[in-house]
């Protein structure tokens, strides 16, 4: 199986927590193992507002890279990504979530371009298909 990791499991793998260690056996179990390239500045972004240094953040990045292939956002990408939103917030209002972002949209069409699982514990992404569940 092809897994495309999102920003919730690489968080929890970084943290070392339960729900991140259930997602280093999907990745080490996967044969091929991908990221959105989006995912790289949403990490950073949730690292940094938990206090972990720049050279942390720099550690934490690499070890993504080393462990996944980066998905470049590239006009296929970039256009289905639109669509993606916009099917994620009609989605959302279903379930009474909050409206999610743009980047949702780049990692659900990430996904799709590779046809792979897409691994998540984010609620925006419970009534995809794509969806290996974590929590």
């Amino acid at each position: 199986m092809i897994l495309t990791v999102d920003t919730f499991a690489w968080v929890e793998i970084l943290r070392g927590s339960p729900t991140g260690s259930r997602a280093s056996d999907a990745l080490r179990e996967a044969e091929a193992c991908l990221t959105p390239a989006v995912v790289l500045a949403e990490v950073a972004s949730v690292c940094l507002r938990n206090g972990m240094p720049d050279e942390g953040l720099s550690r934490s990045l690499r070890e993504i890279r080393g462990a996944s292939e980066i998905i470049p956002i590239d006009d296929l990408i970039a256009i289905s990504a639109a669509h993606c939103a916009e099917e994620l917030r009609r989605s959302a209002r279903k379930f009474n979530l909050p409206a999610p972002g743009l980047a949702d949209g780049l990692v659900l069409a990430s996904c799709r371009s590779a046809r792979s699982r897409l691994l998540t514990g984010d609620p925006h992404f419970q009534a995809c298909r794509e969806t290996l569940w974590l929590s």
